[in-house]
């Protein structure tokens, strides 16, 4: 298509939207008219529009852009016509301050290999830490066919009982425990996730085997690919036992069987949406578990079933193959028992991914070398509150400095990054039928909701969510970490916007059977410092070593 140079920059770009949206109609659309299929667009529906997203023009402006939007609309369609699959992402990539790859990034994850001797019961090893499990394994006390068997068993007993587990992954199990066996029998151990049997969260694709996104639409879902994370658990060794329940398309506890519970009171929701991941760590049926988050959904449920839950720095474990909620907020991390195991997982899974353009490569030493006494910490919560809380007594004793913070609250409008984000995400969901499927849901609302965003007002959020990080980052100062209980509601989204990492730990519970815990954030891409104090920490309490009764179950 040739472009009169004549024409001024906002009449070239019409002429290429309207040519755009023209070539992509039907040519049976097109014949004996050259009149724009859009014409029922009128004067009154931009004002109407106009309305929504608080702005006004005259008629004259509205007249001069009318043929414009006419146009656009049949570009839409054009657009909805193409193969956009759901590992399809903007040509956009968001990366927290300071992102981006380091050259030759070092990534090392060491455990204390725990003095262990095999437990007498099958429960005793069900409870075990991931460490104490690879030290198992790798004495060959108990073996990969053994550990596996063990938990399959408590999987198929209390699995339908807290509707933790959608798809139990037995037969692949089994063979890659055979093959763990041999290999670590010959002398050819991997590492410490070696023989070690972890569930995932039915958000991941898994070649063969449904992958269901917790919703009725998609309960037959099937993909022909393996996730990254999948696939380097595999090289890392680690057994696949089941694919765990999440909310429907990543949204609460409440998936397309009913609510996944909460093991240590059943009468509760285990919280979402890495409900399954959750739940079933806390009740012993998995060694460990992966979970996503975009905005609390692995810190939350870790709290609600008092598990350790860790979600790294944006971009450090590759979302290929995971389902798309938000491009620039959905993050992988692990649930596990306890800080060290959760340093291990991350380690296997974390690095650049030529599939996942948000990815990167950063350096990882665990266990990072941390003074205690010279740390800095400021502490999320009342006065009050600070005083009596017994991590707070437990840093000032070690010499750390410890003070009350607060932030400034995240800018109007910066949510609608997550709700334009995911409509785009569904849209092709949004606009078919299989929509009126999805039950116990809000999901359609906010699909649709977002339709009504403006996308110049979507591109200002992510201005001020700019300088959100920027002000975020001035706001932490010389902090090490932040410190408080649950989720840190008054920065759980500055930390999802702005992509720090966050580890949940279990404290007990307040005397009437609801959970207790503490969250610690740490400096962007300072994941192995973050970890290292939080080890040091749950080290001081024994909140992680205890179980839930599944006899209520």
């Amino acid at each position: 298509m040739a472009i009169d140079q004549g024409l001024t920059r906002k009449d070239m770009l019409r002429t290429m939207l309207v040519a755009a949206a023209g070539a992509a109609l039907p040519i049976q659309a097109m014949a004996g008219t050259t009149q724009s299929p859009a014409t029922d667009i009128t004067l009154d529906d931009l004002k109407s529009m106009e309305k929504i997203a608080g702005i006004s023009f005259s008629d004259d402006e509205r007249k001069k852009v009318l043929a414009e939007i006419r146009g656009a609309r049949a570009g839409y369609a054009g657009i909805r016509k193409l193969p956009i699959g759901p590992t399809v992402e903007p040509s956009t990539t968001f990366h927290p301050l300071g992102g981006g790859s380091v050259p030759n990034a070092r990534v090392r994850a060491r455990h204390s290999n725990p003095r262990v001797k095999r437990p007498f019961t099958d429960v005793d090893i069900a409870f075990l830490s991931l460490r104490e499990l690879a030290t198992l394994v790798r004495t060959q006390q108990v073996s990969p066919v053994e550990l596996t068997q063990i938990y399959l068993n408590r999987l198929k007993t209390y699995g339908d009982r807290l509707l933790c587990v959608v798809t139990l992954t037995e037969s692949l199990a089994l063979e890659q425990a055979a093959r763990a066996e041999r290999e670590i029998r010959s002398g050819h151990y991997r590492g410490p996730l070696h023989g070690i049997p972890y569930g995932i969260k039915d958000l991941f694709s898994t070649k063969g085997i449904t992958t269901t996104w917790g919703a009725d639409p998609f309960a037959h879902q099937v993909f022909d690919i393996d996730a990254t994370v999948v696939r380097k658990l595999d090289e890392a060794g680690a057994i696949l036992l089941a694919k765990l329940s999440c909310g429907a398309l990543a949204q609460g506890d409440v998936w397309f069987r009913g609510t996944t519970k909460n093991p240590w009171n059943p009468k509760q929701g285990s919280s979402g949406s890495s409900a399954g991941s959750a739940s079933s760590t806390a009740a012993g049926l998995v060694g460990f578990s992966i979970g996503t988050e975009t905005y609390g959904s692995i810190t939350s449920p870790s709290m609600r079933c008092r598990v350790t839950g860790f979600r790294p720095t944006y971009g450090r474990v590759s979302r290929y193959g995971a389902m798309g909620l938000s491009y620039t907020m959905d993050k992988v991390g692990p649930i596990c028992r306890e800080v060290e195991d959760c340093a291990l997982v991350f380690a296997a899974m974390c690095g650049a991914d030529p599939m996942d353009a948000a990815s990167v490569d950063r350096a990882f030493d665990y266990p990072k070398r941390i003074d205690i006494s010279k740390l800095k910490v400021g502490y999320v919560g009342s006065q009050t509150a600070m005083d009596a809380d017994p991590a707070v007594a437990a840093f000032k004793t070690a010499g750390a400095q410890v003070r009350r913070v607060t932030f400034s609250p995240m800018p109007d409008g910066v949510n609608q990054i997550l709700d334009v984000e995911a409509g785009s995400a569904f849209d092709a969901f949004t606009l078919g039928k299989e929509i009126h499927e999805l039950k116990n849901s809000t999901w359609p609302e906010t699909f649709r909701a977002s339709r009504y965003v403006p996308a110049v007002e979507y591109l200002q959020a992510q201005r001020a969510r700019t300088l959100l990080m920027h002000g975020f980052e001035a706001e932490l100062g010389d902090l090490d970490c932040v410190l408080g209980s649950g989720v840190l509601g008054q920065i759980l989204g500055h930390c999802n916007y702005c992509g720090h990492p966050q580890i949940a730990l279990p404290f007990g519970d307040d005397g009437k059977g609801n959970s207790v815990s503490r969250s610690l954030v740490g400096r962007l891409y300072r994941d192995d410092e973050l970890l290292a104090i939080a080890k040091w920490l749950q080290d001081h309490f024994d909140f992680h070593r205890r179980r839930p009764d599944l006899s209520k179950v």
